[in-house]
């Protein structure tokens, strides 16, 4: 909970499903998140609660940063100027302060140093400059979550210092859709609340799991960077469609609405996918004779070492 003056008593800063979101209440009461009402005692509560400036600071606004600011903008139940970011490309920051209402800052340290939930979107390679901008900034109450792929809690623990509540995230591009699929695990200082934090956020995009951080390295190769296998699967029925000549922009919705409708269907079916495909191939027809070249050109064994690649990548990246 955080709590700051208001002009008509106090405005509670709560977590919410969807986030953080702020609800007014009256002079000598508050309500917490779930609508329970009480007194407080001002001076008690100034003495125990940290007042932040905003609920959430994004440190990399390129297209998952974006996506993450753009969740929480459209699901925030108070101002989006709780919602703090900065990037190395103005350009980036300009434009979504235009088009969400959230509060541009000049770099990584003043959105650490204003931010109870600070979140670190930029690329990996760039994790040492700012660990060296916003490490004497962090504050004990504040919970770190990184999307930085291949960057270890403990990378991000001994960077900054001290005992940080850091939570490492691996989201995926869909989240721009609010369809997005997230796994997360904490750091060894990490607790409930940073758990809560995470959560709201991530929910906000999609839908979130928690994992062993063991794991994530292969989560980012298959969850990750799974998306890019789709398209890339997507390019090629296009280009099949266009060379037995279907007009393009035919070829581009049937491609798509059939990669949506797969998509659904397996996740609303009891069956597994490769039920589903045994279901639509009938024995010497035109599914069971593309499938049959897949096999005999060793497809599935290509997507197994192509993932395997990725994770390897994503460990490299890590180390």
């Amino acid at each position: 909970m955080q709590v700051s003056l208001y002009s008509h008593g106090l405005w509670i800063q709560a977590q919410g499903h969807y986030g953080f979101g702020r609800v007014p209440v009256k002079s000598n009461h508050f309500r917490d998140n779930k609508g329970r009402v009480g007194k407080y005692d001002a001076k008690v509560i100034s003495s125990m609660v940290r007042s932040w400036q905003h609920a959430v600071g994004v440190i990399g606004v390129g297209n998952m940063g974006a996506a993450l600011v753009r969740g929480i903008a459209n699901q925030a139940e108070g101002p989006s100027r709780s919602v703090a970011i900065c990037d190395l490309d103005q350009d980036r920051v300009d434009s979504l302060c235009k088009d969400l209402g959230v509060e541009g800052m000049s770099d990584a340290k003043s959105v650490a140093l204003s931010s109870e939930l600070v979140i670190l979107a930029a690329k990996p390679q760039n994790l040492g400059a700012i660990l060296e901008q916003i490490s004497k900034s962090i504050d004990p109450d504040q919970t770190i979550m990184s999307i930085m792929a291949g960057v270890t809690t403990d990378a991000l623990e001994r960077g900054l210092g001290g005992n940080p509540r850091v939570i490492r995230v691996m989201p995926n591009l869909p989240a721009l859709v609010r369809q997005g699929i997230s796994v997360y695990c904490g750091g060894l200082y990490a607790e409930h609340l940073d758990f809560q934090r995470a959560e709201g956020v991530l929910n906000a995009v999609g839908v979130c799991i928690q994992g062993p951080e063991e794991l994530m390295d292969p989560v980012t190769a298959l969850s990750g960077t799974g998306p890019a296998y789709v398209f890339h699967t997507m390019e090629a029925m296009i280009e099949s469609g266009i060379g037995m000549g279907i007009p393009e922009e035919m070829a581009r919705i049937l491609v798509r609405q059939t990669v949506l409708g797969a998509a659904m269907l397996a996740k609303e079916s009891d069956l597994d996918p490769t039920s589903l495909r045994e279901a639509v191939t009938s024995k010497g027809g035109t599914t069971d004779a593309a499938i049959s070249h897949l096999v005999n050109h060793e497809y599935t064994k290509i997507v197994v070492e192509a993932i395997f690649a990725a994770r390897d990548r994503s460990r490299e990246l890590g180390s």
